[in-house]
């Protein structure tokens, strides 16, 4: 079993589906009426009158972006959460399949669970306020947020006014941006038993802060759009290339790592970490 198979990467799949699917149930009933109840609460708090119904629900709508984008992590971070008992490591441990399908089933499988989880309790919890409060109250049956939700995930860096070479680089930098937290996140979710999402959430934000207070100190642009004599030009900044290649070369770094990690998985591990350093 060295190559891989895509029917024992679909069993491994499966198995992960069916050992998570209860609780991944309950997590999106509990994240459904969370949201829902979250809406109704924050719309009795702020009365708003029609003109200002639009910028209540812009408000929610930048929130729920930041919903969405914690829960989805959340779950990458979770992806052996549902091992850390020994029988369920050990039937995990024991599938027919090789690492490599069964590394790739457990992040696919948090990967998109999480994402579905996000956006499903999302829009159906946002649809029931709708709902409730266009039966109780005669609100309109347009003021979902979802639509405001679309408005602020888009990236600027690639809207069609910009120039090619503008777009292309903003494509750029949300992929392998996007990529390099996925894979920051796997790496969390591999080595850490307990409180992953916390302890990578801390290094991110650290690297973060010390990346901004670079570009603050030492100069450096991202992106800069600005008018000469009425006519807009663009430049994209060096340390955006910089911040690309970095990114690129990291998530391949992050996954290799993850799954050496995961590769070293026993079935009695310390209390805090996935992988012995010592061994």
């Amino acid at each position: 079993m060295n190559s891989f198979d895509i029917n024992r990467f679909g069993k491994a799949l499966r198995w992960m589906i069916s050992v998570n699917f209860r609780s991944l149930l309950m997590w999106t009933l509990g994240l459904t009426l969370g949201v829902a109840m979250g809406e109704l609460m924050v719309r009795a708090m702020i009365q708003t009158t029609t003109p200002q119904e639009t910028h209540t629900t812009g408000i929610l709508g930048g929130f729920f972006v930041v919903y969405i984008i914690i829960g989805v992590v959340v779950g990458i971070c979770n992806l052996f959460v549902e091992l850390d008992k020994k029988p369920r490591r050990q039937a995990f441990l024991m599938l027919p399949a090789t690492n490599l399908e069964k590394f790739l089933a457990a992040t696919v499988f948090a990967t998109v669970s999480g994402f579905v989880m996000m956006h499903l309790s999302f829009i159906v919890g946002d649809t029931l306020r709708v709902v409730f409060r266009a039966l109780f109250y005669g609100d309109s049956w347009n003021s979902f947020v979802f639509t405001e939700l679309i408005e602020h995930m888009k990236f600027d860096g690639i809207a069609a006014h910009h120039t090619l070479g503008y777009r292309m680089a903003g494509w750029a930098l949300l992929v392998c941006g996007l990529t390099w937290v996925h894979s920051f996140y796997t790496l969390g979710g591999t080595l850490f038993r307990k409180y992953a999402f916390v302890v990578s959430s801390v290094v991110l934000v650290a690297g973060i802060t010390a990346f901004v207070w670079f570009m603050r100190h030492h100069g450096g642009y991202m992106f800069h759009t600005y008018y000469v004599a009425g006519v807009m030009d663009e430049s994209v900044g060096t340390m955006t290339y910089v911040l690309i290649a970095f990114c690129a070369v990291f998530s391949v770094v992050n996954y290799w790592a993850s799954f050496r990690i995961f590769k070293g998985f026993e079935l009695i591990t310390n209390k805090w970490m996935n992988y012995d350093f010592y061994k």
